[in-house]
């Protein structure tokens, strides 16, 4: 178990699940998502209810994971600090985001399959919760893994799910597409040059959603791939790893 990483379970199916905060049900075949946020504390609580009462308690330690500091130059002055009249857009596109991320869809399974990279050729450019200084001022922590591409590559769903959010054109990630993989699992890719997913469709893993762009908020084509289980930020690309068996 470590910051940022997720813990995919299988129990009975609808049993309760209360972790870190949050109250759901396993599915109806007894799968189940959890996640560590970046910055997750050093221990987790899980509670397992079964329907007929029975119960299951576990405490994990949660591992801290350490991150760079990294410096990016040459992003375009107005991304950085917009000026008063793109303040309003800005607002209304995050509060389009968040009902996006806040989504939890009770049919999708994709988050129980195992990830694929969005693109065929993986070459990772910037590495996931580094913390950004952009034209020499400090930001929050990059919440996405880079990957190098030439404009026009195709991008691919890394698993099978809704798409929550399927954007051209917003002023930080310019074409953006986010999937739910079921329970509030949610993957984002962002500075798409085209977008070919429609928001409310359902998704299988490896189906084209759109190609790599510059768009938004960035110094050259390249794809911005991030994760989300409800608010919290994770690492995908641990999700194309193997994960730990835990009895």
């Amino acid at each position: 178990m470590r910051q940022s990483g997720a813990i995919i379970g299988k129990t009975l199916p609808f049993a309760n699940i209360a972790f870190d905060g949050e109250n759901f049900n396993a599915d109806k075949d007894g799968n189940f998502v959890l996640g560590f946020d970046r910055d997750a504390g050093a221990t987790a609580n899980l509670t397992i209810t079964a329907p007929d009462g029975r119960k299951l308690e576990r405490t994990f330690d949660v591992a801290r994971r350490s991150y760079r500091v990294t410096n990016v130059n040459g992003v375009p002055a107005a991304t950085v600090n917009p000026p008063q009249s793109m303040r309003a857009r800005i607002a209304a596109e995050s509060a389009r985001k968040q009902t996006a991320w806040s989504s939890l869809d009770e049919n999708a399974r994709g988050f129980a399959q195992n990830f694929r990279w969005p693109l065929n050729v993986v070459r990772v450019t910037s590495s996931w919760g580094a913390v950004r200084r952009i034209n020499g001022t400090l930001t929050r922590p990059h919440y996405g893994v880079d990957l190098g591409a030439r404009t026009g590559t195709p991008i691919y769903a890394p698993a099978s799910g809704k798409v929550v959010l399927a954007e051209r054109n917003f002023f930080y990630e310019g074409g953006l597409v986010g999937i739910d993989h079921g329970q509030g699992f949610i993957t984002l890719v962002m500075h798409l040059s085209r977008v070919n997913a429609v928001a409310g469709r359902t998704v299988e893993q490896g189906e084209k959603i759109g190609e790599v762009g510059a768009t938004g908020r960035s110094t050259g084509p390249h794809l911005h791939w991030g994760m989300r289980w409800r608010g919290r930020q994770l690492d995908p690309s641990l999700m194309v790893r193997p994960l730990a068996k835990i009895e």
